[in-house]
């Protein structure tokens, strides 16, 4: 299997050779790995353990362990530590060994004897505490080498911090993380799906609540630090629904002692940014903020054709819509940590964001009738809309005497406002006819109450439990005025008026049980979660009345095969509950010929995910991680676009686009991902996600399935003093929707970099898609009646500007001592809601 995989990867990359020259032993490159001056004998020996903080006793990642032979005085092989302090040598033959342990800011650790025995090839040596080291270090510089993707046992990690050109927002980042795909607008898609919840550092975010592509533009590519992909979530997790959790880890406090801080600045023809962060930690206490400023302004063009059937006043319309988009988002975060104890400590914090987005369009529209007339108006509109998203955090974390006990207590309060307003006047063979004015003001609220504890029941068993509980309200005011004739006073339209407010609260308790067993390790959780949904239209009456509980189970089995390989399998079932913008009938007629609507009857989703995945390593650096998975929605949520059939002139020709719980979705795929390394300062790497979607849809609503694909492609070449350049650029297949597809689009971007400043800086120059200004995605939908009979036909081809020009700056200053507290600091992670995606949903 494994020689299989590589072949496929080496042509993926096409870097047959080269990557075929990696897998030769050889030292490792990377400083803090133990060089190998001898070969070791070869055996079926395996020596294990765990690295902890000596007083904080949190797991230490990235140690290195040195295997020494005592016979020969030489060390043989080594290790480096895992996220959680463990590490793992195998193929070790019968013989005396010793162990060397060292990180940065500790003092050196020596394990002796260590002693492989015949017929006894399992030994572990425990937990082996480290103490600081008593000497200060005037500038704290960690040479070992983060790969840039890593697969660990539940998540895949996309370690952007090691992207030398990253891009100048979040959604540049995403765009190079296996699995995912990121649409034109900034919309997330993993293995197919939209429906995915994004975290913040490990924490939902109100920022993201309102509209995940709005919060990828306000997040600066230099503030993160990795990209966490969870496929499959298990059961301390909230039972997020289809694909999985994308967590975004930002740049923070190092743990180490001292002032430390960072600026960066971004100068873009169409993004820009800048941000000021700074870390204080003295003994106890741990300060640490950043403020930061973005601005966008992205240029479009809409072209939307529509052909319409039987029973509809008009045969066919065309709309040409010529939009520009400013936007501003200012950032104030601030987070402080202190230790009551060497045992346990308090953190809190807040992340504010304050977007203010402005849109301009014009759109001139034609409309043929059935007679052979023609009716031809221009709209200019201006769509506005700001607010303040907050989050607040207040989490109490305690450990105990033995290694791996724990007990957190987490609180968070979330709230985000959108006050939307849209004008727009229209005009008639160029006199303006009419005046219209809609308003939306809508926020969320979100109280979380969680409490979590771990027990190791022994050195392989341990168990998790937990309690939680979220407390959701939503409101959304909408009103709509009109003047016709223009020249009229403003009149208020009852029919498209109304208060709609919304309560969701979710309970919910967990248990997962854990055990490790010579190679294998299992992971079995259930999940319970009883919900309750309170929506009321002030206005009519109308209510909105749910309440049900499920079990949520999930399962992960992984086994360490020999020469760094690693097999799995996870299963979990999930819940995806829709939000406000997507229960909310307010109408969003800023393009009046294709409205967007909610659905206050759509209902939850519910999703099973099986995966199997293989990974491996080699200590030449290069990586491969492929997973064959299958997931399968009931009662999916999908987009629905009709024709108006009725007689209201002021409707004719419009396209009208809802959402439904309309059948099933099945996705059967393989995603595939490698990196290493060429001509010895070159790096490369790719993901290409290969799918099979089938989509049914129930009742008169059609059925489509077809093969998709995405891919990326990622090339890197360090020069001499300071300057490295990259290329990178992903491909994104024909996709396949309910009533439609997606055809095929492309972008791609070069940069060079220059360490300055004794390589506390750096200055970054990117262009891109320079050879091509617009990047056009286009939408085709197809929409029948009871009878099967074509009734719609809809082209929307939307052209963004995508041709830019960067330059970046970033430099690190400040000084730190190696009287270092790392706390694994826990937070809040909401993740079962469904949010938006490309059609609208947001």
């Amino acid at each position: 299997m494994k020689k299989i995989i590589l072949m496929a990867v080496a042509g993926m990359l096409a870097t047959q050779a080269s990557f075929a020259q990696n897998l030769a032993p050889k030292p490792a490159t990377t400083t803090n790995a133990p060089a190998v001056s001898q070969p070791a004998l070869k055996g079926d020996g395996k020596i294990s353990g765990i690295i902890q903080d000596g007083q904080s006793k949190a797991p230490v990642e990235f140690a290195s362990i040195a295997l020494v032979n005592k016979s020969i005085g030489k060390v043989v092989d080594g290790a480096t530590t895992d996220s959680k302090g463990r590490f793992t040598i195998s193929g070790i033959a019968p013989g005396q060994y010793k162990l060397t342990i060292s990180f940065v800011g500790y003092e050196s650790m020596t394990v002796d004897p260590v002693a492989v025995e015949q017929g006894k090839a399992d030994v572990t040596v425990g937990v082996v505490s480290l103490k600081y080291s008593s000497k200060a270090l005037s500038e704290v510089t960690v040479t070992g080498e983060k790969p840039l993707i890593e697969d660990k046992v539940d998540r895949m990690v996309y370690n952007a911090e090691k992207d030398i050109a990253p891009g100048a927002t979040a959604a540049d980042v995403m765009r190079k993380v296996p699995g995912l795909n990121v649409d034109l607008e900034g919309n997330l898609q993993l293995r197919g799906s939209s429906n995915i919840r994004v975290l913040i550092n490990n924490k939902p975010s109100a920022v993201v609540a309102s509209s995940v592509a709005d919060a990828l533009q306000q997040i600066p590519a230099n503030q993160i630090k990795s990209v966490e992909v969870v496929t499959s979530p298990s059961a301390k997790y909230d039972a997020e629904g289809t694909a999985g959790i994308i967590n975004i880890i930002t740049k923070k406090d190092s743990g180490l002692q001292g002032l430390t801080g960072n600026v960066s600045a971004n100068l873009g023809t169409i993004n820009s940014n800048t941000s000021v962060g700074l870390n204080y930690r003295k003994g106890k206490v741990g300060l640490s903020t950043t403020l930061g400023y973005a601005l966008a302004d992205m240029h479009g063009k809409n072209i939307i054709v529509s052909v319409f059937g039987p029973g509809t006043p008009v045969s066919g319309s065309s709309q040409f819509v010529d939009a520009n988009r400013q936007a501003t988002s200012k950032l104030l975060q601030f987070g402080a940590d202190y230790g009551l104890s060497k045992s346990s400590y308090l953190a809190a914090g807040i992340r504010m964001t304050v977007p203010d987005v402005a849109f301009k369009t014009i759109q001139v529209s034609d409309s043929r009738f059935g007679d052979g007339s023609e009716n031809t108006n221009t709209r200019i509109g201006s769509n506005a809309f700001d607010g303040i998203n907050y989050d607040i955090n207040l989490d109490y974390t305690k450990t105990f005497k033995k290694p791996g006990q724990e007990l957190s207590v987490l609180g968070l309060l979330s709230r985000n406002t959108r006050n939307n307003e849209n004008f727009m006047d229209l005009y008639l063979d160029n006199q303006l006819a009419q005046k219209e004015q809609n308003y939306n003001d809508a926020y969320n609220e979100e109280i979380t109450v969680q409490t979590d504890y771990t027990h190791p029941l022994s050195k392989a068993q341990t168990l998790e439990i937990g309690t939680k509980a979220i407390w959701r309200y939503a409101e959304s005011d909408y009103r709509f005025l009109v003047a016709s004739p223009a020249s009229s006073p403003f009149v208020l339209q009852p029919e498209r008026t109304d208060v709609f407010s919304y309560n969701q609260d979710v309970l919910s308790s967990y248990a997962i049980y854990g055990l490790k067993l010579k190679e294998y390790n299992l992971k079995m959780g259930l999940r319970f979660e009883h919900t309750q949904v309170d929506g009321d239209f002030i206005s009519n009456g109308t209510r909105v009345e749910q309440e049900y509980h499920n079990l949520f189970p999930n399962l992960s089995i992984s086994r360490n095969l020999k020469q760094n390989q690693t097999i799995k399998f996870n299963y979990s079932k999930r819940i995806q509950r829709p939000q406000l913008s997507l229960l909310n009938p307010y109408e969003n007629v800023s393009n009046p010929k294709n409205v967007i609507r909610g659905n206050p009857d759509l209902e939850a989703e519910l999703t099973d995910s099986y995966e199997v995945g293989y990974s491996t390593f080699f200590k030449s650096g290069a990586t491969i991680n492929a997973s064959l998975y299958w997931r399968q929605t009931n009662n999916a949520i999908q987009s629905l676009s009709s024709p108006y059939s009725g007689t209201n002139p002021d409707s004719v020709g419009r396209v009208t686009t809802t959402f439904g719980n309309v059948g099933q979705e099945s996705f059967y795929g393989l995603s595939l991902s490698g990196s290493t390394k060429f001509l010895e300062k070159a790096k490369i790497s790719s993901n290409v996600n290969l799918f099979y979607a089938s989509i049914k849809g129930g009742g008169q609503q059609q059925s489509n399935s077809g093969i998709v694909y995405n891919a990326n492609l990622n090339v890197s070449y360090n020069f001499n003093k300071g300057f490295s350049a990259q290329m990178a650029g992903d491909y994104n297949s024909e996709q396949v929707t309910l009533q439609g597809k997606v055809l095929p689009y492309a972008t791609y971007n070069f940069a060079v970099r220059k360490e300055i400043l004794n390589k506390k800086g750096s200055i970054t120059l990117g262009f891109n898609n320079p050879f091509n200004k617009y990047v056009t995605r286009e939408r085709i939908i197809n929409t029948y009646n009871s009878e099967n009979v074509l009734v719609l036909n809809q082209t929307n081809a939307l052209s963004l500007n995508m041709r830019q020009v960067r330059l970046g700056f970033n430099y690190q200053f400040g000084k730190q001592d190696a009287k270092a507290k790392p706390r694994r600091t826990k937070k809040v992670s909401n993740d079962d809601a469904k949010e938006g995606d490309e059609n609208g949903m947001k």
